[in-house]
């Protein structure tokens, strides 16, 4: 009987100082949490402006009502499958989770964006920029950490992004493996040994150039 009650005794005990460990760690969480919130989000919009203005040099940015409306819609029907290019490739997985429009000396310019495709390993993050015309104008990775080294990260390279730039809202970009890649005919070259991640960029920069398409319409 007095064993039984010892084990209950400590049973009990037990359950209170995991408890409280449980408690004292959710409250040091969420203190971390709050001390660090702000200063990451800081960064990753001095990090989503730096981009910006690499992808259309000389520009302002502003936010649109309209477009953000527009992008609502639109992103909801890409999500659903709804969207393809003409080929009929497949764009759900991409996410536009920005459009601004470029402004040069107070008049409208084009556009920047952010998006992103699945890659490899998750989510690649790209900042375009669109010229009025609806050619690309720039391009930056702005995130592919979750992509193989040496593989897959080398998407940021500008030696290989660079390819999309003169691309235009009148053509669909694809990716070829054999090196025959040319702005003429809307080609990408893979990355060596990284056709997803090739494939993840090209999608995005689909699925953007088909939005800014349809604000024309």
């Amino acid at each position: 009987m007095a064993s039984n009650e010892k084990s209950q005794s400590t049973l009990v005990h037990d359950t209170i100082c995991l408890f409280l460990i449980t408690l004292i760690a959710g409250i040091l969480l969420g203190a971390v949490n709050m001390i660090t919130v702000d200063p990451i989000k800081e960064q990753e919009e001095k990090t989503k402006q730096e981009a910006y203005a690499a992808v259309y040099d000389g520009a302002e940015f502003v936010s649109d009502d309209t477009i953000n409306s527009s992008l609502e819609a639109f992103q909801a029907d890409l999500s659903a499958g709804m969207i393809t290019t003409e080929s009929g490739a497949d764009l759900s997985d991409v996410e536009i989770q920005e459009v601004m429009k470029a402004t040069v000396d107070g008049q409208d310019a084009g556009y920047v964006l952010t998006c992103s495709g699945k890659g490899y390993g998750g989510a690649v993050k790209v900042a375009l920029g669109i010229d009025a015309e609806g050619g690309i104008k720039g391009i930056q990775i702005m995130d592919c950490t979750n992509e193989t080294p040496g593989l897959g990260q080398n998407s940021s390279n500008e030696s290989w992004n660079k390819q999309y730039i003169g691309m235009n809202t009148t053509q669909e970009v694809s990716v070829v493996k054999d090196g025959s890649g040319s702005a003429d005919n809307g080609t990408i070259n893979a990355i060596s040994g990284a056709t997803i991640t090739s494939s993840a960029v090209t999608r995005a920069v689909n699925s953007s150039l088909l939005f800014i398409s349809s604000l024309s319409e």
